[in-house]
């Protein structure tokens, strides 16, 4: 059944006492580092942004990180099903590869392949997530068109000694069990420490009656991480630190063909072919970094290595659909200096080399390196700030690309600021789109990278009975990169993709009840004036959270309209409830029950591929 929005918004005015999902963004005492890549107080940040802390996603008890992405503003999330199942990213209606994605300010073995996998990263060792929307690619690099998330998992020398176990049921047989903590070892050292278990058993996500009726496609992952924070003195600190996980997944792989490449003999192109498809990921990941700060100076340096493991089997056969690696090495080292108290500069070098084995022996082995070098000036003399930045890359295999941003805010009172910046972004070519060879694809090494030209206007209003902020935006992107089913490879598409939109978020109370609210208002054209594939115009969420006595509650609600998706195929628009209950047994024992897609709505993000229905979750949880 469809709701209004209109009872949406009633509703949320009616139901009891709420905190706000995100942290408060109103605080002085709010510091983030991703914005401008050192850390300040979120209320100097210029670029739309946003943060989510463990407490935040405890309340919702989310259990993957799309989930908890798909509440932020500007953001839409596609899957083809359930848990484990392939899903993208789209924030302000750029592809999810123009999304730039960080952990602990390193960003994931990704360009590879483009997409990352967000089912990969285990929610439980994440402590909080960083959101700026935007281009940022001045900063990071490529990628960064629609804006940057920033995975935090790593902790401090100051954090307390803590211990967090849970363990948990739900629907689709669903369990999980996780323990977490971190350990004062004397008076300068913290040893932080996290391992999971996850398994959901799954559904048919993509149901094709008569062909793979009885499929089930499921996920489990099982996964650790080991950190060492140590305070050498007032000036340095640095930590070392190792993760990993390995998750398994089944997805739907049955197509037609008119040729059996394992048996050499010839198909009915008219008759599918059922492929039931195993899926494995191996992921590891090394880093170390040290800090220094004296004075007017601070500078750090992180050294990283991720390795990843890919394997698809098609079942029965065990024949390989898939076998490669990915690895990545990474150096950043960046440095601060407060030239004057309303004068600060930065800047710095990041050098990465990534490299694709293709196990299969079609593509080989390629990698490329790539060196940026940044600078940043932040200035800030009340009631005016402005901040700029400016980035060359030097890629081994497609040579030198330059990008800027400068943006300017200006407080008209005390409480309203109105902001405004400009800037340039690219997407650099993945190393599959550059030399895939296969049956269904070939690689094109003279792809040029994506590039895009950004404008974001927005007003700020801070008063003690709400905040509200309104961005205008508009991006326009140049050669897209895009496959060409009938070559079949990939090519840069000639014209200029639109986007333009306007965001709108809201805090505010209504007696003791507070309420979050976010709309999303955009209209995404590709080159031929078409809206793009799977991009929606309008979104409107909503977020409370609730607290009587030993009791709390935390209700979400999301609409997201109509959208086009292959195939001239038009996705209804559709609307989700959950509810997440917690009880406090005990000061440190909780029990918890939450109720995803409340209505039970039956609804796609990709055409074909069915999401859950409803969906229950038990656990228990203890800290100490």
């Amino acid at each position: 059944m469809k709701k209004s929005l209109l009872a949406a918004t009633v509703a949320s005015l009616c139901l009891p006492s709420f905190a706000s999902f995100a942290a408060d963004t109103t605080s002085d005492d709010v510091m983030v580092v991703t914005a401008n890549r050192f850390e300040q107080p979120i209320t100097s940040v210029l670029a739309p942004f946003n943060v989510v802390t463990r407490q935040d996603i405890d309340k919702v008890q989310a259990k993957t990180l799309t989930e908890v992405l798909s509440l932020l503003p500007g953001v839409q999330i596609t899957q083809n099903g359930g848990r484990g199942q392939s899903s993208s990213i789209f924030v302000r209606g750029a592809n999810s590869d123009q999304v730039l994605v960080l952990v602990d300010g390193i960003r994931m073995a990704r360009s590879v392949a483009g997409n990352v996998d967000f089912n990969q990263i285990p929610l439980t060792q994440v402590q909080r997530i960083e959101f700026t929307r935007g281009a940022r690619a001045a900063i990071y690099g490529s990628e960064a068109i629609g804006g940057v998330i920033n995975i935090i998992t790593l902790t401090g020398t100051d954090t307390p000694s803590k211990t967090k176990l849970d363990l948990g049921i739900g629907s689709h047989n669903y369990q999980e069990a996780n323990v977490s903590g971190a350990y004062k070892i004397g008076d300068n050292s913290v040893l932080q420490v996290a391992a999971g278990y996850e398994n959901d058993k799954g559904y048919n996500v993509h149901p094709q009656p008569g062909l793979n009726d009885g499929d089930k496609h499921g996920f489990d992952s099982r996964n650790a991480s080991l950190a060492l924070h140590h305070q050498f003195s007032d000036e340095i600190s640095g930590f070392v630190a190792t993760r990993w996980y390995k998750n398994h997944s089944q997805y739907a792989g049955s197509y037609y063909d008119s040729w059996d490449e394992v048996n050499n003999v010839p198909l009915d192109p008219s008759v599918p072919v059922h492929e039931y498809v195993r899926s494995e990921t191996e992921f590891n990941d090394y880093s170390a970094g040290l800090k220094y700060a004296q004075d007017s100076y601070k500078s750090s340096l992180i050294l990283d290595y991720q390795k990843q493991d890919n394997l698809d089997l098609i079942d029965k056969t065990n024949a390989v659909n898939r076998k490669d690696q990915y690895h990545q090495r990474n150096v950043q080292w960046h440095n601060q200096y407060q030239l004057l108290s309303t004068l600060s500069v930065s800047g710095g070098i990041d050098w990465r080399q990534e490299q694709w084995n293709d196990l299969t022996g079609f593509a080989g082995n390629k990698e490329r390196d790539n060196t940026g070098y940044y600078a940043i000036g932040l200035w800030d003399y009340s009631p005016v700030s402005i901040e700029t930045s400016v980035r060359l890359d030097d890629n081994q295999q497609y040579g030198t690309h330059s990008t800027y941003n400068i943006a300017g805010g200006w407080y008209l009172n005390d409480n309203i600021q109105l902001r405004g910046s400009y800037g340039t972004a690219f997407k650099a070519p993945n190393l599959y789109q550059l030399y895939v060879k296969s049956a269904w694809s070939t690689g094109n090494p003279n792809l040029n990278p994506e590039t895009s030209k950004n404008i974001d206007v927005s007003l700020h209003a801070d008063y003690d009975i709400a905040s509200v902020a309104v961005t205008a935006y508009q991006m326009r992107i140049d050669d897209l990169i895009a496959y060409v089913g009938g070559t079949p490879s990939y090519d840069n598409v000639k014209g200029e993709s639109k986007i333009k939109g306007v965001e709108v978020e809201a805090d505010f109370d209504t007696g003791i009840i507070t309420h979050q609210l976010n709309f999303d208002f955009k209209d995404p054209r590709d080159s031929e004036g078409q809206q793009l594939i799977r991009r929606e115009k309008f979104s409107f969420k909503w977020v409370g959270t609730a607290s009587y006595g030993d009791l709390d509650t935390a209700v979400t609600y999301q609409y997201h309209g109509k959208r086009p998706d292959i195939s001239d195929i038009e996705l209804p628009a559709y609307d989700t409830w959950d509810i997440a209950l917690t009880y406090w047994l005990q000061p440190k024992l909780a029990l918890k029950g939450r109720v995803a897609n409340l209505l039970n709505e039956d609804y796609e993000t990709a055409g074909g591929y069915v999401m859950p229905g409803r969906t229950y979750y038990t656990s228990i949880n203890y800290q100490f």
